[in-house]
């Protein structure tokens, strides 16, 4: 059976397993304070990440397609966020495509 990178007695002889739990422990630490941050702008986890996301993208790639594939969901959970996110006047919706269903995401001015 091959050795996990989350085996504490693996870490002590493998580098590369060290840097995989220490990445593992960091990510969970940006969850825990992107939910602390939602909590207190009344948005929540995903709906920061999508206004992170927009603010230093290029336009091409904030679309409802592409965050749900760099946020690992699906499409109806994007189109939510940015729906919420719409309302409150944090976003942007730019149809300026051929395809009217199509839209970028841009940042408002708020």
């Amino acid at each position: 059976m091959k050795e996990s990178a989350f085996n504490p007695t693996h870490q002590e002889k493998d580098v590369s397993s060290k840097v995989v739990a220490g990445l593992e422990r960091i990510s969970e630490v940006f969850k825990i304070l992107l939910w602390e941050k939602a909590k207190l702008v009344g948005l929540s986890p995903i709906q920061i990440q999508i206004l992170l996301f927009i603010a230093y993208h290029k336009r091409n790639l904030c679309n409802v397609s592409h965050l749900a594939k760099e946020f690992n969901v699906t499409k109806p959970t994007v189109s939510d966020a940015v729906k919420v996110l719409n309302k409150k006047g944090f976003i942007i919706k730019d149809f300026s495509s051929s395809d009217s269903r199509s839209y970028s995401i841009l940042l408002s001015d708020l």
